[in-house]
Formats: structure tokens, sequence, C-alpha cells
């Protein structure tokens, strides 16, 4: 209940804030405007970011320093984690509990593990961010706190595809009209997220085009990345971020569907695992498909990682959309 989470926020003093693993526009935004919150009525907080950020987020930083591990001796009244929905999502190296204190998890998932001590999910909300604008007005801030316009409304832009998806409410709108009010650029944050394309992401975009495979009829879209066209294409990992939209945008798919050879970086070896990436159009729900692969997400997008290879896991996902579609068999592919 927003209470619960509210004395929380009242309660405590110093304060640690986790996005999931690979954070997107929504978890980052949304811990960046609970810091400026936290900060706002007199509490310490801190971001804690072991993994390098995606350099089309770096825009949302503005000057806060991510912490890559826990000072030692450091001990916090409680750690909120923005945007997860699965205990499998929590950042590498997440600090023990003698460290973190209750956490409190703050999302909008459908699909999700029972994780934390404190929960406040939405699943009504359109992104996390607009949860913890509704933390902001609980605390009875007459404004938003300065630097929070900007990474709240990255959050939900980026959540509504632009204001696009069916998650996109009245209340959205005026959610957005009212961050821009208070601060926030939208064009800026548009061609931030959305429109800085550079030359190499261009050529993987054409190369994991040209994977496209369709099955179950024409109602799966299912496209690859791997390792392999990373390198010929001299691009990186932060390019992937939102190709799985292009398999959606088939004629006729109900599902689109990326498979991506993703490298731990956090396991000697350079250990290759499978992230999947799910995005819906009209009745799918990928969140139940996800679910199935111990990962989460909610109706229209969400996604797992698989320690499996590639092929692997597309054997896995085919065989979960088998039972999703409720036929024998993954037919028509091509």
């Amino acid at each position: 209940m927003i209470e619960d989470v509210l004395d929380v926020a009242r309660n405590g003093e110093r304060f640690l804030v986790a996005c999931h693993r690979r954070p997107d526009a929504d978890s980052l935004g949304s811990a960046l405007g609970l810091i400026h919150t936290l900060r706002a009525i007199g509490k310490e907080a801190a971001l804690f970011m072991p993994e390098q950020i995606p350099n089309s987020l770096l825009f949302l930083m503005d000057g806060e320093k991510g912490l890559p591990k826990i000072p030692d001796g450091v001990r916090y009244d409680a750690t909120w984690v923005m945007d997860i929905a699965a205990k499998a999502l929590l950042p590498p190296g997440f600090p023990t509990r003698d460290v973190t204190g209750p956490v409190v998890i703050i999302d909008h998932h459908h699909a999700h593990d029972d994780i934390g001590d404190v929960v406040y999910r939405d699943t009504d909300a359109a992104a996390t961010g607009e949860v913890v604008v509704r933390l902001i007005d609980g605390l009875g801030l007459k404004s938003l706190p300065e630097g929070s316009a900007t990474p709240l409304y990255a959050a939900i832009v980026s959540d509504t595809g632009g204001f696009r998806y069916a998650t996109t409410r009245p209340a959205t709108l005026r959610l957005g009209a009212r961050l821009v009010e208070e601060g926030a650029d939208p064009w800026h944050v548009a061609y931030q997220l959305f429109e800085r394309w550079e030359p190499a992401r261009l050529r993987l975009l054409s190369a994991i085009i040209a994977t496209l495979e369709m099955a179950f009829d024409g109602r799966v879209a299912i496209m690859r990345v791997t390792r392999e066209m990373l390198e010929i294409c001299d691009a990186d990992d932060d390019m992937v971020e939102g190709m799985v939209n292009y398999a959606r945008r088939v004629e006729g798919a109900e599902i689109g569907a990326l498979l991506w050879e993703w490298r731990m970086p956090d396991v000697a070896g350079g250990h290759i695992e499978t992230k999947v990436s799910l995005r819906s159009r009209g009745d799918a729900d990928v969140s139940v498909i996800a679910a199935a692969l111990n990962g989460g997400g909610h109706r229209a997008a969400a996604a797992t990682q698989l320690n499996v290879t590639i092929d692997q896991a597309e054997e896995r996902l085919r065989a979960e959309l088998v039972k999703y579609f409720g036929c024998d068999s993954p037919v028509g592919d091509g």
C-alpha cells in the first residue's frame, strides 16, 4: 500500500536506490526521480549502479554519480528497487540484507515474483515513473523536486512508446503535460531515446531484420542478434535496445520476439546467456510467456534471460508459444 511506502520514506534517513538489471529509461528515470524526491524531504539517497549505463540514457544522469559497489561499513535504512518484476532481474552485486535494510519494490508489472519487504505495485500505471509521481504527491510536495521532471518524463514516454501504446490513458497524457510544465523538454528526451542512431546501429538493424522468421501461421515474428553480428557491424549491446519492436511491426504478427546473445559482464570467461525480449500487439499477453520462462513484464512487453545457447532459447520459446496458442506445433514457419 502507498502509506506503507510513504512511512518508509518519512521514517528513514539514509536510502539506497537501485534499478533492475540492464536498466532502461523507466527503471533509471524512476530511480533518479525518487532520489531527487528523497533529498527534497531532507534524506540521504544514493544510486546503486554496478552496470554501465546505456549511452542513450546518460543524459538522464545530469551529474548524478552512481555507486558501482557499496562502500565498506555503510548501512541503509531501506533499499528501493525500481521497476522490477523478478528476483532474477536484481542488479549484479546487489548487497546483502544487513546492508540494504528492508527492500522496497516500486513497480507496475502484471507478471512478477513475490519479492520485497514493502511493495507498492500499480499494474494500471503506464510506467513506474507514474507511480513515483504518486509518491511525490503523497509526500505533500507542492511541486516536483528539482531535477526530477526530465527523468520521470523519460520513464513515461519510453514505456508508452511515445504515448502510443494501449497503456496510454487520458491521465497519462495529463501527467506528461505536467512534467513538461515543470521543465521536461519533449524533443530533447525523444531525440536521446528514439532518434540518436549511430551508423553502426543502422547496420545492426539491417543484420537483425535479415534474420526474421515467421512462425505459427504468421502470428509470431522471431529475430536474432548474435555476438558475431555485433562484431561485424562494429556495434555494442546498447544498440540492440528497442530492436524487438521491428518484429512486432510485421503485418499480421501478434507477437514479436528477439533472441539476443548476451555476454555476462560479471562472470569470468565471457559466459554467454540469451536474453529473450517479447512484444505484443492486440490481445496477446507476452507476460504469460515470459513468466513461464522465469522472466516477467506486462501484457505488451516482457522479457527473460536464460542460461542456455540461443538455439536452445528459441526451442524453449517455441515450446511455450505452442502451449500459449494451444496448438500442436509452430506451423507456418518460414
